[in-house]
């Protein structure tokens, strides 16, 4: 069976009988393969590694771990059930109460941490954002007057009062002096 071209504009298709498609447009040439041409993977065996349970045993660098500490307290998390759920990393022995220990240590005594803390919540926030905008504007719709004046503000469409600034101009020209 001969090629069959098609011609769409600057685009030309060729099919063969083999179904492959070359496309054709200006300089460049594409040719797609049928997917049952692609090669099978060899199925590999399963390993078992030093500790015997197939879990592969890395080293997590510390600046992640405490990255992850932040991001689960800047969510809300009870510093006790971080400190739990993340016992395997913060404590060597994996005990609940060091880590807690270290995890406090990490929050009272290292500004580095508060400040991973703060920059999570900030991005929360941030990422909320269209959320507390879209509950501004179902409560100015409701009838509360602030949350309108609110809404209003940020859109720039009303400004305060007291941030109204009125120029008065006093011209004393021209005027007769008494006698």
């Amino acid at each position: 069976m001969p090629p069959r071209v098609i011609w769409s504009g600057w685009i030309y298709v060729v099919l063969t009988a083999w179904c492959y498609l070359t496309i054709l447009q200006e300089d460049v040439t594409l040719v797609y393969m049928a997917a049952n041409l692609v090669a099978r993977a060899k199925k590999l065996s399963p390993r078992v590694f030093a500790d015997e349970n197939g879990v592969l045993a890395t080293e997590i660098p510390l600046e992640e771990i405490r990255l992850q500490a932040a991001k689960l307290l800047a969510a809300g998390f009870h510093p006790k059930a971080v400190a739990q759920a993340m016992k395997d990393y913060l404590s060597p022995t994996g005990n609940e109460l060091s880590a807690y220990h270290k995890l406090n240590r990490w929050r009272y005594k290292d500004k580095a941490f508060r400040d991973m803390i703060f920059e999570q919540s900030i991005l929360k926030l941030d990422l909320n954002s269209p959320d507390m905008i879209d509950g501004l504007f179902r409560s100015a719709r409701r009838g509360r007057v602030d949350a309108a004046r609110f809404a209003l503000e940020l859109t720039g469409r009303h400004v305060k009062e007291e941030s109204q600034v009125t120029q008065v101009n006093v011209v004393l020209n021209n005027i007769a002096r008494p006698q």
